[in-house]
């Protein structure tokens, strides 16, 4: 369906900005409401270390600030991890 291009289009969009913003090894954003008004993001990346966890997800969220202000409502869950922890 239509929503669902606009859908993946966006997940995609956000993805990418993660991962340039973040210079991450790798990001999963899943959409968990099939119209990306909730979404679940693991990033891994080296700028997560020595980092908090608000922290770090402070960082993500500011990768995706714009799409925060219009589609998404919600990230229901966030997963940051450095390769290590990754590992």
């Amino acid at each position: 369906g239509e929503g669902n291009n606009i859908t993946s289009a966006l997940v995609e969009q956000m993805r990418g900005k993660i991962a340039e913003g973040l210079e991450a090894d790798a990001v999963d954003v899943r959409d968990e409401s099939g119209n990306a008004r909730h979404v679940s993001i693991k990033v891994v990346s080296k700028a997560f270390e020595g980092k908090s966890s608000v922290n770090r997800q402070r960082m993500v969220y500011k990768c995706i600030w714009m799409e925060l202000q219009d589609q998404v409502h919600a990230v229901n869950e966030m997963v940051t991890l450095t390769p290590e922890e990754a590992s």
